[in-house]
């Protein structure tokens, strides 16, 4: 028992040292960044920041486009539920149905229309 723990101490004092030798020996990295470096990094760091602005404005005029859309479709429902509560013959509620499916087709099309004038979203910015 006694040898193993004078085994693991001893190899334990010639790992620490001979790494403490060896990093004396060696140079030490240098702390200073190249120009070249710091200039990519500030060039992405503006890209970066030009993207996040883009990507925000992107996703408030989807968001925008999206309330519109849910805001007609509330719209149209209330109308044909009111419509709905007014109407006897089924020729009657034939129309209001066809009416309130006509609302959605147009503000599902027009929701359509916006998302594709609206276009992709912005690419990220490679390194």
């Amino acid at each position: 028992m006694k040898k193993t723990i004078v085994a693991t101490a001893t190899a334990l004092l010639l790992s620490t040292t001979a790494t403490a030798a060896l990093a004396d020996d060696a140079t030490s990295p240098s702390t200073t960044v190249p120009k070249e470096v710091k200039t990519k990094s500030s060039e992405y760091s503006a890209a970066i920041a030009k993207y996040r602005t883009e990507l925000k404005e992107y996703n408030d005029a989807r968001k925008a486009i999206f309330k519109k859309f849910v805001e007609a479709t509330k719209a149209a429902n209330a109308t044909r539920k009111s419509a709905r509560e007014g109407a006897t013959t089924k020729t009657e509620i034939k129309a209001v149905l066809t009416a309130f499916q006509e609302a959605i087709s147009a503000a599902t099309s027009e929701r359509a229309a916006a998302l594709a004038a609206l276009g992709n979203p912005p690419a990220k910015p490679t390194k």
